[in-house]
């Protein structure tokens, strides 16, 4: 039986029933008592004890690598350690503690079982990779958890994530206005969450503005892959470098520019491109890279905030926070040459 098994049964949360099994404040005598006559009906172990009082409050993230490629976490040049790195900042701020637990797919359930025997106050989920058919291991999780870099549809889990339709959909709608309707996509070949709602944010809006959608170019999602990926798309003849593209991230966009620079093409003259992220090398990239911002800052701070909540009022409804991108405007874009 899971935690969430048991929230159902007793028509709470499953913050509320970590609240019990862990014997903290917060939630109602009724609310206890049927969570408690639940466990003992269904002979529940609860795994771990209360810890004593008088530590300081202990956050413990949990990177998630599923899939065990890890390349979303990676590979894309800073961007998830400067979220890591905001995540500390505030716990210092809060005087918390924080600890790190990588996580991969075959050993997840293992990992989470053994976290939860001295279980910490909170918990925040790095699901950069974290796949659909992953988040019933989260149920192992006895304490209030926020997921991070994931949407975590039709599931009552805290969210924290950038808005990845609406980041895509505004780069269409950037390259659009510069007169371009020939607008392509640079897809991770690896599945990921987040790149698959940015791919859908791209589909909706060339359908609004009454584009065609070709096929999507399919790219390694590291430098190195996407810069090896392009190269032999153009020795093979099969992309042509023309109107506009809209890249997965600006790792992909970085990758392939070399290799259609290399290729003896121009940047933004045949084909302008634009990224996600804007991780530090998009501005050092010849031409610089045009981007969608996403603030590292905000995720941070926003994780925290909302576990806070969710330790402090475990009853409330699930709470999804989305951060929108902002355009940034550089040299790898430029308004659709005449013909």
């Amino acid at each position: 039986m899971t935690i969430r098994e048991i929230a159902n049964l007793a028509g709470v949360s499953p913050a509320a029933v970590s609240l019990v099994i862990n014997n903290k404040k917060g939630v109602s005598e009724e609310t206890r008592r049927r969570v408690q006559a639940v466990i003992e009906e269904n002979n529940y172990t609860v795994p771990g004890q209360k810890r004593t009082t008088g530590k300081p409050k202990r956050f413990r993230l949990c990177v998630i690598k599923f899939r065990a490629h890890g390349i979303a976490l990676e590979e894309n040049q800073g961007f998830i350690a400067s979220i890591i790195d905001q995540i500390e900042s505030e716990c210092r701020h809060y005087g918390y503690d924080l600890a790190m637990v990588n996580c991969e797919v075959a050993t997840a359930a293992e990992t989470l079982r053994e976290m939860m025997l001295t279980p910490p106050d909170g918990v925040i989920i790095m699901g950069t990779e974290l796949s659909e058919s992953d988040y019933r291991v989260l149920d192992l999780l006895t304490v209030p958890t926020i997921v991070m870099d994931n949407s975590m549809n039709d599931v009552h889990v805290d969210s924290v994530l950038m808005d990845n339709e609406a980041v895509s959909a505004e780069a269409v709608r950037y390259l659009y206005s510069l007169g371009y309707r020939d607008i392509g996509y640079l897809r991770f070949s690896l599945p990921v969450h987040n790149c698959d709602e940015r791919y859908l944010g791209y589909t909706r809006q060339m359908e609004q503005l009454g584009l065609p959608i070709p096929k999507p170019t399919l790219i390694m999602p590291t430098l190195n892959g996407a810069y090896r990926d392009m190269k032999r798309m153009l020795e093979e003849g099969e992309f042509l470098p023309h109107g506009a593209a809209v890249a997965d991230n600006d790792t992909v966009a970085i990758g392939v520019m070399k290799a259609i620079r290399e290729a003896g093409y121009r940047i933004p003259e045949d084909i302008s491109i634009i990224g996600v992220d804007d991780i530090p090398f998009a501005a050092m990239t010849m031409p610089a890279l045009t981007t969608m911002r996403i603030s590292r800052s905000a995720l941070g701070t926003l994780a925290v905030d909302v576990l806070r909540k969710r330790i402090k009022y475990p009853n409330w409804p699930s709470m999804h926070m989305r951060v929108s991108g902002r355009l940034v405007v550089r040299g790898s874009t430029i308004r659709k040459p005449e013909e």
